[in-house]
């Protein structure tokens, strides 16, 4: 499920200061992105135990997650929703970072610039959130 941006929507907001050029976005999620793929499969490959499924669960789930927030913000442009959403996906990926830590420390430790970034990310929303409302 893939969605089309609203870049128009996104120029026509009130930023804060804080939000980085638009081409950042594309660089830190392909980045992201590429250290979720490589600690999933640390977390597949590691031995058969009950966590290593709810730590798999909770990958889809909290990657669902975040594909919804993009739709809630840049499709349906509800900023609030989709704060409550970064919230959602934030305690999801701390979570999932507290699992992958048990299957495999590697793992566990190449999510944290994830939960790094949806910290600033949830900051991020929050403030559009405020100057847009």
């Amino acid at each position: 499920m893939f969605y089309s941006y609203d870049d128009n929507f996104f120029d026509t907001i009130i930023k804060p200061s804080i939000t980085p050029p638009k081409f950042v976005f594309k660089y830190v999620w392909s980045v992201l992105f590429l250290l979720m793929f490589i600690s999933f499969i640390l977390v597949v490959l590691a031995p058969q135990v009950f966590i290593k499924y709810l730590a798999i669960l909770v990958f889809f789930v909290q990657l669902s997650v975040n594909l919804y927030w993009t739709k809630v913000f840049f499709i349906d442009h509800d900023i609030k929703k989709a704060f409550l959403i970064a919230i959602l996906l934030f305690i999801l990926v701390a979570l999932m970072i507290i699992l992958f830590l048990r299957l495999s420390i590697i793992a566990g430790i190449l999510q944290i610039p994830y939960l790094l970034w949806l910290g600033f990310a949830c900051v991020l929303n929050k403030l559009i959130l405020e100057l847009n409302t």
